[in-house]
């Protein structure tokens, strides 16, 4: 009778089971390639009213930036006069204004003025006029920091 071999069984076996875990077309490569996401294309501010609802990234230039006093809240306007129609808000409340600071931002209206930013949250409309509310350090990422925009200018 003849034997069985084992070792005839086992090694062709684990070769086809490694081949598979690291081919592309492993259940764990394809799962990969399906999670990664691209960045999310910012869109500008003009843009934002008609994103009102959704989540989106807003890309702009903080011209105008202020914390009342005595209140815990901030705004960073893309434009000088917040009552301007095309203008577009940041808008910090206390939690988030309390978690920037514990990411050392102790000031977001001097921290972001005249800086190029990212925001990224649910477009909201207030007056008429859109506006993302911020309450994580992450939804906000400087392109441009202010120095540097000013360094470019005649």
């Amino acid at each position: 009778m003849p034997r069985f071999s084992w070792h005839r069984f086992i090694l062709p076996s684990l070769a086809v089971i490694v081949a598979l875990a690291v081919s592309p077309w492993s259940p764990a490569a394809i799962a990969a390639e399906e999670t990664v996401a691209e960045p999310a294309a910012a869109i500008a501010p003009a843009e934002a009213v008609a994103h009102a609802g959704e989540e989106c990234t807003v890309e702009l230039v903080v011209a105008a930036a202020r914390k009342l006093p005595g209140k815990d809240v901030c705004f960073l306007n893309s434009k000088k006069d917040h009552r301007d129609e095309d203008n577009f808000t940041v808008v910090i409340f206390k939690d988030g204004l309390e978690r920037l600071k514990g990411d050392g931002i102790e000031n977001p209206a001097e921290h972001f003025l005249d800086a190029t930013i990212r925001v990224r949250g649910v477009i909201e409309k207030r007056d008429g006029r859109p506006q993302i509310v911020v309450d994580e350090p992450g939804q906000i990422v400087v392109v441009t920091p202010a120095e540097e925009a000013d360094a470019r200018e005649p």
